[in-house]
């Protein structure tokens, strides 16, 4: 019959105490030496697409997604028209651009998540569509900072610059009259999936992997996304851009695009219902 060796062993440094008894247990001794590995960056870019390759993929993208709703503003028109038989009037012009957004949005998602499985890519992944570090606790404060920033800046142009924010506004505030709760869908849905899928998950994911790094990227993928907002004033291309930068870097901080998806979809619908329930002056 074997002795049992003793119930505690001394190793070197850092290695853990053993014992060894008829149920072979382990004991563990805690290192003071070994320092703690320290955590990696939120945000890795895991997306098999060459950095080269994923700005033309983007611009594809936008290119078919812009095709497919002008396709489907198309067919409305022609819908309306033989219905009528006669032009289309405003509140059916709205409709019309209500489609041609919805059709851009669907077709903005598909092709985005077809494009990201290529070059052997995990699509979830590339997109970056995974827990945020820290928790879901993440998502509602990183409401603060977005609308601590944005609120200062509209008070700040209702007071200096009052006509360019309402001129901004007005378009959304009309399709919104016309569309309802289709109009919400559109702005409070369908916007978030599609531009973050693309820009800060798609063309952030390649593009990070290229000299640009994280910070190159960040501010990149923010002028591209200001740039689909060209119909703004200057005063809403800043604050476009500043909301981009704000959304890159929540981003990188928790490694995340569920964090800026869900902040663009609550900001988008704040503003939707703001919209819905206020009364704009009539234009000059």
């Amino acid at each position: 019959m074997r002795t049992p060796l003793p119930w505690y062993r001394q190793g070197e440094g850092s290695q853990p105490a053993v014992c060894r008894t008829g149920w072979e247990r382990k004991l563990s001794v805690p290192s003071h030496h070994a320092d703690a590995p320290a955590p990696g960056p939120a945000y890795v870019p895991r997306t098999g697409w060459p950095a080269w390759a994923v700005l033309p993929g983007g611009v594809a993208i936008a290119i078919l997604a812009a095709l497919a709703g002008v396709g489907v503003a198309t067919l409305i028109a022609m819908y309306l028209a033989a219905q009528s038989g006669a032009q289309p009037t405003a509140i059916e012009t709205l409709w019309i651009s209500i489609g041609g957004f919805l059709g851009f949005q669907i077709a903005a998602v598909l092709f985005t998540w077809l494009a990201a499985g290529m070059f052997s890519s995990d699509r979830a992944e590339g997109l970056a569509l995974r827990t945020p570090r820290g928790g879901w606790k993440v998502l509602p404060l990183s409401l603060v900072p977005l609308f601590a920033l944005t609120g200062i800046w509209t008070a700040a142009l209702m007071w200096l610059q009052p006509d360019a924010v309402i001129g901004d506004l007005r378009p959304f505030k009309e399709m919104l009259e016309a569309g309802g709760i289709v109009t919400l869908l559109v702005l409070a849905i369908g916007a978030p999936l599609s531009e973050e899928l693309l820009f800060r998950g798609f063309l952030f994911s390649g593009l990070a992997k290229s000299k640009l790094g994280l910070v190159g990227t960040g501010v990149l993928t923010a002028v591209l996304w200001t740039g689909m907002h060209a119909g703004y004033s200057v005063f809403g291309l800043i604050e476009v851009l500043t909301i981009g930068l704000y959304f890159s870097w929540l981003l990188v901080r928790t490694g995340s695009t569920w964090v800026t998806i869900f902040c663009h979809a609550v900001y988008n619908t704040v503003v939707g219902l703001v919209l819905y329930f206020v009364t704009l002056p009539p234009p000059a």
